[in-house]
């Protein structure tokens, strides 16, 4: 059987909270959408926000929430996914596609600082789980949006990724670090910043809102939140070893950080497709780390940004998960250490 890339972490337990959620008559919006955004919110120490059904929404809804002219620039990574452009032209604004650095992906905060004159906001995602130097990021002084879909329990300097920006967006789609069958939550890091946010959901159909039975699902996965980040980290360590015998390289944490194992991106020497075609035959899975980002859309942007090129043409992704289990985990090690 193949192992795939990624694969919803779904226990029994927290299956059996969908159960009680859907044998309560209660499967639309409500109670337990409401409590699912509170739990995030107390885990981040935020202080409230929206899960809708879709990333899209979420993201166009923090862009609408910087209450920025229409026209405004957005500065964004060059492998940020591709949906940022979109969710920035429906709010009526423009981006600015910034490199990024080549050992961890993230947005150059060089080029940033060069281009903060040119820009009205940034959104800052955390690609595959590493953590930008958000301290430095702050001191430019613009509204930040934090995306933090791969790196939900990251910290900086013991600060939780997600508390530096104005919104926090976390996409829960199959592929997240918590996974809910699809949507997304907006959250604030101030009273203000919900406060629209609710303003702004007053005008929404209710339809719009992540239903109950999907929250259920994730409040009982962040409960088991740290343990699967655990896992996820041992994993990592366990790859980290098998790949050193290779030559090729993983991408890396550049700072200080917590950072989360989202998944196991690879820096390739060789090809992608000679490493995916030998990958397969032993049955694992890979797919290209940055093909839903700006720079796989856009032949400008990767004239632009040479770093981002690169890691495009070069980074791929191979499994990592809390329910690999041992056999799997060994299997992919076992490719690791021997690519060509």
């Amino acid at each position: 059987m193949n192992i795939s890339v990624f694969k919803p972490s779904i226990t029994r337990k927290e299956m059996d909270a969908v159960l009680n959620c859907m044998v309560s008559d209660r499967i639309g919006f409500g109670k337990a959408s409401e409590q699912f955004v509170k739990d995030l919110s107390d885990y981040l120490e935020l202080n409230g926000g929206l899960a809708f059904k879709e990333y899209f929404r979420a993201l166009k809804t923090a862009f609408d929430g910087l209450s920025l002219e229409k026209g405004s620039v957005i500065a964004v990574s060059a492998l940020a996914p591709n949906i940022y452009l979109d969710a920035a032209e429906a709010s009526g604004f423009d981006i600015r596609v910034i490199d990024v650095d080549p050992d961890s992906s993230l947005i150059d905060i060089n080029e940033l600082e060069a281009a903060s004159s040119e820009v009205d906001a940034v959104i800052v995602n955390y690609d595959m789980g590493f953590v930008p130097d958000m301290e430095r990021i702050a001191d430019i002084e613009l509204p930040i949006i934090e995306d933090i879909s791969m790196a939900l329990g990251a910290s900086l300097t013991e600060r939780k990724a997600g508390t530096w920006g104005q919104f926090t967006v976390i996409n829960l789609d199959e592929d997240g670090i918590i996974t809910v069958g699809g949507g997304a939550v907006v959250l604030s890091s101030s009273r203000k910043g919900v406060k629209t946010l609710n303003s702004m959901a007053a005008e929404m159909h209710p339809t719009v809102f992540l239903p109950d039975m999907n929250a259920s699902l994730g409040s009982a996965q962040l409960k088991n939140l740290e343990a699967y980040l655990s896992s996820r980290s041992e994993i990592s360590e366990i790859f980290t070893k098998s790949l050193m015998r290779s030559r090729h390289k993983k991408l890396s944490q550049k700072i200080d950080a917590n950072n989360i194992a989202y998944t196991f991106p690879v820096l390739l020497e060789t090809g992608m497709a000679e490493v995916a075609a030998y990958s397969s035959k032993k049955n694992v899975m890979t797919a290209p780390t940055f093909a839903s980002s700006l720079a796989a859309f856009s032949e400008d942007v990767q004239a632009d940004c040479p770093n981002a090129k690169a890691l495009l043409l070069r980074c791929v992704n191979f499994p990592l998960y809390p329910m690999l289990g041992k056999n799997n985990i060994s299997t992919i090690s076992k490719v690791l250490a021997s690519l060509p």
